[in-house]
């Protein structure tokens, strides 16, 4: 059927390339384009995810020998049996100085004498059970050597956590009401430590007011001033004390993060009783699990901390219950040309990326180890010098530590193709004729300044080749472009007449530049003219003429089936001159007899008439290349509007005739010429398609 004006759909189909200068933010599928580019550092850069392991480790831990409620050597063996393999003891104002050396109490815990009466320390040999892991196939537990908490007694319980330094030991800092000094005095002494439970000695556990901007400077001063200071509680014990504190590390990560200054977040026991054991751990990512590979681990933040309790409504809620494992994360990546950040979460339901305190992204795993990918341009108007992500599952949270980022106008350029179909194959090519990869399955490519040409091939279409030129103004500007591509079809190959000098084959409604050039061979040193290359027309001819002389080499004339009377179209018009010549009322040339051979059996007559008739009122089309197919409504439209005349009732006394005389051969009536309703509704139709050229 006729579908659209032949003038209307051959300017859509030779529209050529547009190029143009789009707005700076496309979505696409994989890789996000936006306006902003992101330098992110990745904590875990590090990290050799193939080859090293996570130990499972708890660095603040009580006992007997300050204020704890259980014996060292049964803290010990509890942590033990619970699968951690490294543990720090870091009771108040005692360092520990080993986990089978005798070592007094300090004066002020005395009183655990009459509790539980002499400390017990580990044997020698379970010392060496234990740490090599001998009794459960060589998987030990590392000793973190010289925990301690620094503060110790202080009555705002401003506490720090000090590791791998002898510092603090019976100095218990009554009177401290801020946690500098402890920490300077770690710092002095080579360790390494983080400051505990902040929501405790702030108030802040019941009041997140207490964390105004002159607090918030204050606490970030800490962390950009002393760099042994490597992070903070996130949770402690059941998060009673510490809810808040979330709000407090992301309002100082918004101080320090802009200044490259990165703080790591811990989750604690903080373990006094047996109850408060496995509440949390931290994940060390190692190669081997020793002290200066633990020390290095929390230096340097390849660990996850994790917890049972987390009553922040964006995080695990007030009543969540923990079940199972804590969720765990297999595997970190950054993509720092894609912007890209992922992880393989397992024993994991959810993951949510967070900035500047807001959740801004959350995703569901639908299976252990799957890669969930945050791209920051799909965000990028909500994150400004840092993210953080976390895991929740039915065994509690996992943190990732933050992921700084600078963010800058796009100072790469960008070049999108946007092309219609699925099944088109692209090469994208560099000047040298390189062929470029993609950043995404949306066709976006990277690009400096530079010649770029491509091609874009489809079955059944004309291939789309064109050059691109990418200046440096572009490239420094961070611009995007689009290449919207339009494939014109492929009519296939014209069929040419050397004898006869025909060429025919046509899809009318295309270019014919494309299929002439294809068919006729066009050699080097010649072209070919045509009046209009856009609408093909019966009677037309195609020259070739040689490029230097100016000679028409060749001749075609073209040949449009069903265009009998060359105007470009085929309908009511072109079925009267198939009509006439039929009757012999008009004899045509060569080009005009092959067109009015509409059904292509070799012979002029009453089918390619009716074929025509039916184009006439758009139920049926002149195939230039296909198999005719008639349509069967056309015949009975043709019942409908039949104007013959009926045969007149027989006279009366003609009844009386004999049976002989009844049954003799009558005669055929005589068809009434067509009524003038018939004319007139065939005038009009030919009139419409004369001016609308429509065509199939």
């Amino acid at each position: 059927m006729k579908k659209i004006s032949s003038v209307i759909l051959s300017l859509l189909l030779t529209s050529a390339l547009c190029v143009s200068v789009a707005c700076p933010a496309f979505a696409a599928s994989n890789n996000k384009i936006g306006r902003y580019d992101f330098n992110i550092t990745n904590p875990y850069e590090t990290v050799d995810w193939d080859t090293w392991k996570a130990y499972k480790g708890a660095t603040h831990v009580h006992t007997v020998r300050s204020d704890g409620n259980v014996e060292l050597n049964d803290m010990i063996e509890e942590y033990y049996s619970k699968g951690y393999q490294a543990l720090a003891l870091t009771d108040h104002g005692t360092v520990n100085y080993s986990w089978t050396k005798d070592q007094t109490r300090l004066s002020i815990f005395g009183y655990q004498y009459f509790v539980h009466g002499n400390i017990d320390e580990l044997s020698e040999a379970r010392y060496q059970q234990i740490t090599t892991g001998s009794d459960r196939g060589g998987d030990g537990m590392t000793e973190i050597p010289l925990g301690i908490e620094l503060n110790g007694s202080s009555s705002a319980k401003c506490h720090v956590n000090s590791y791998f330094a002898d510092c603090g030991h019976g100095d218990l800092e009554i009177d401290s009401t801020w946690p500098e000094d402890a920490i300077r005095k770690s710092q002095n002494a080579g360790g390494i430590c983080h400051i505990n439970h902040v929501g405790e000695w702030t108030e802040g556990k019941s009041d997140i007011n207490t964390y105004n901007a002159d607090f918030v400077t204050k606490y970030a001063n800490l962390f950009l001033n002393y760099s042994s200071c490597i992070g903070m509680e996130l949770v402690n014990t059941t998060d009673n004390r510490t809810h808040n504190d979330r709000y407090l590390y992301d309002e100082t990560l918004k101080v320090t993060a802009p200044k490259g200054r990165n703080v790591w977040g811990f989750c604690e026991d903080d373990s006094h009783d047996y109850e408060d054991v496995e509440n949390n751990a931290q994940y060390f990512i190692m190669p081997e699990n020793n002290a200066a590979n633990i020390r290095t681990s929390m230096e340097n933040g390849t660990f996850f901390a994790c917890s049972k309790n987390a009553k922040t409504d964006y995080e695990l809620g007030n009543g969540f219950s923990a079940e199972g494992a804590f969720p765990m994360i297999s595997r970190v990546a950054v993509d720092n040309e894609a912007n890209q950040i992922s992880i393989n979460p397992y024993n994991a339901q959810t993951v949510k990326m967070i900035a500047d305190g807001q959740v801004i992204a959350e995703k569901t795993v639908s299976s252990d180890n799957e890669t969930i990918t945050f791209d920051l341009n799909e965000y990028e108007n909500q994150i400004n010098s840092y993210v953080r992500i976390f895991v929740l599952g039915k065994g509690g949270i996992c943190y990732a530590q933050p992921f700084l980022v600078t963010k800058t106008e796009y100072k790469t350029s960008t070049v999108q193709f946007n092309i219609p179909y699925a099944d088109a194959t692209l090469r994208f090519m560099d000047s040298e004729g390189n062929v470029l990869e993609p950043i995404n399955s949306e066709n976006y490519f990277l690009v400096t300044a530079g010649s770029y040409s491509y091609t874009v091939e489809k079955d059944g279409y004309q291939t789309k080749s064109e050059k691109l030129t990418i200046t440096q103004a572009t490239v420094n500007a961070g611009l995007q472009i689009r290449v919207d591509v339009t494939l014109t079809k492929n009519p296939g190959p014209l069929t040419v007449s050397d004898t006869t000098e025909l060429i025919h084959g046509f899809d009318i409604l295309q270019s014919i530049t494309e299929p002439v050039n294809e068919s006729v061979g066009i050699k080097l040193g010649t072209h070919f003219e045509y009046k209009d290359p856009t609408k093909p027309k019966t009677g037309d001819t195609v020259k070739i003429v040689d490029d230097a002389t100016g000679n028409v080499v060749k001749t075609y004339t073209v040949v449009v089936f069903g265009d009998v009377n060359g105007d470009g179209i085929y309908d009511g018009r072109d079925a009267t001159m198939v009509s006439m010549i039929i009757g012999g009322m008009l004899t045509p040339d060569a080009a005009v007899k092959l067109a009015a051979d509409c059904n292509h059996d070799g012979v002029i007559n009453s089918d390619d008439l009716m074929l025509l008739e039916e184009a006439g009122v758009m139920l049926s089309s002149v195939a230039q290349k296909d198999e005719i197919k008639t349509s069967s409504i056309f015949e009975e439209y043709s019942s409908l509007i039949s104007q013959d005349v009926e045969p007149d009732e027989p006279a009366a006394e003609e009844e009386e005739k004999t049976e002989e005389a009844v049954t003799e051969e009558k005669p055929e009536p005589t068809a009434k010429p067509a009524s003038p309703l018939k004319k007139l509704f065939e005038t009009i139709v030919s009139f419409f398609g004369y001016m609308l050229g429509i065509l199939d």
